[in-house]
């Protein structure tokens, strides 16, 4: 048993010095021996090198080169740096903000280079060691590697994961009764479990099977909305038309419904739980959580979910890409599937989804606003209301009722 790893944390965060944003760092300090990921950002466009060595100079290492033309894998052996592997394209980003990430592995004997998010759908270049050998193995240096030399003048903050960067992070979330032997082995489910503290809270809230949008008093809130939306006079689509205006340019279908319940009580990006109303063909744009965790469970139809690395105009091509039917939950942490692009792809219904949020305990930031992509840069969206829940179903209840001539 690694005591390593049960005595230390699974993330830490290096926060930059007080006097200013950025710093020479010399070498990174691994939380567990021989595997660990690390990530930052640089303060320059310039060339930079990340290594790991057995005992100093002149001894058995793996160096990583970024430069301008790509990024590199080089071995030191036979006295001198022997290249493994270029690939060309990745290397120095033209987003100034972007996260350069480096993941060491000795237990799956794999090494890893990535930009944006620490998963393995960001990897952009690796290497296999190749089965550990029955006798003398090469590289049992590394199971003891603890210093990672880095040659990159660093802005803000360094991350320092527990963990190598291994398997990809599964998007949907059964309950624990509802994943099986073959799911878990294939990787493609999560249960509440695996999710962060703030996560399986607010799953807690809305996973329960009366969590849902046909409740006995009104089963055709679906029915109305859908039938709002069509009605020239409705008022789903009447608000609609208001905010096509709401992320920067005016687009119909860069829009969507935002029914709050309950108040913000101080620890979410506005009210923590919203009921969304997608149109048919509607969207968001691509946008992050504010470093919010949050839980979205889909009320009636369906829900195409677009992951990015970053929130970035040099990174629009999404790395996955899941839909998710009446309900389904998804899932975002701090760290991983915070940026995303939301879309109704469905023909003919509208899509019905509880969004909800919260900061993590050691969230001291609060950041109030979601962030997204628009054509001058990066806007920031203040989470507002368009109705209160229970006035909304109201409102749907006596738009339903004249429209079907129910008395």
């Amino acid at each position: 048993m690694n005591h390593d790893a049960l005595r230390g944390p699974a993330h830490l965060v290096l926060a930059p010095p007080a006097e200013g944003l950025t710093r020479d760092v010399q070498e990174i300090r691994l939380l567990v021996k021989g595997q660990g990921t690390i990530g930052f950002a640089i303060a320059r466009r310039t060339a930079f090198s990340v290594a790991i060595q057995d005992q100093g100079w002149c001894t058995p290492g793996f160096r990583w080169d970024i430069g301008l033309d790509g990024a590199r894998l080089s071995e030191f052996r036979d006295d001198a740096w022997q290249e493994l592997l270029f690939e060309k394209g990745v290397g120095l980003d033209a987003e100034p903000l972007c996260p350069y990430w480096f993941s060491f592995d000795y237990a799956n004997r794999a090494l890893r280079f990535g930009k944006g998010e620490m998963r393995l759908g960001c990897a952009l270049a690796g290497h296999f060691l190749g089965e550990k050998p029955k006798e003398a193995d090469p590289y049992a240096w590394l199971r003891e590697i603890r210093e990672v030399a880095v040659s990159a003048p660093i802005r803000g903050d360094i991350d320092i994961w527990r963990d190598p960067v291994v398997d990809e992070v599964p998007m949907r979330v059964v309950p624990m009764d509802g994943i099986t032997m073959d799911q878990m082995a294939v990787g493609a489910l999560t249960v509440p479990a695996n999710l962060t503290p703030t996560c399986r809270i607010l799953y807690g809230n809305v996973a329960g099977r009366n969590f849902e949008l046909g409740a006995e008093d009104f089963p055709q809130f679906a029915q109305a909305i859908k039938e709002s939306i069509a009605d020239e006079h409705g008022w789903c689509h009447r608000i609609l038309e208001e905010k096509a205006n709401e992320f920067g340019t005016y687009d119909p279908h860069k829009t969507y419904l935002r029914i709050t319940m309950g108040r913000n009580q101080g620890d979410s990006p506005g009210i923590p739980f919203v009921m969304e109303i997608w149109p048919v063909d509607n969207y968001s744009p691509i946008h992050n959580h504010g470093g919010a965790d949050a839980v979205i469970k889909v009320l009636h139809g369906a829900i195409t979910v677009d992951l990015f690395p970053m929130l970035s105009h040099h990174h629009q091509q999404p790395f996955a890409t899941e839909t998710f039917g009446t309900g389904e939950v998804t899932w975002i942490s701090s760290r991983l599937n915070q940026f995303h692009k939301l879309r109704n792809t469905q023909p003919d219904e509208p899509c019905i989804t509880i969004q909800c949020y919260m900061y993590a305990e050691n969230n001291e930031t609060h950041w109030p606003y979601f962030d997204y992509l628009d054509q001058a840069g990066t806007g920031h969206f203040d989470p507002n209301s368009d109705a209160d829940y229970l006035e909304f179903k109201a409102k749907m209840q006596a738009e339903y009722a004249k429209r079907h001539h129910i008395t």
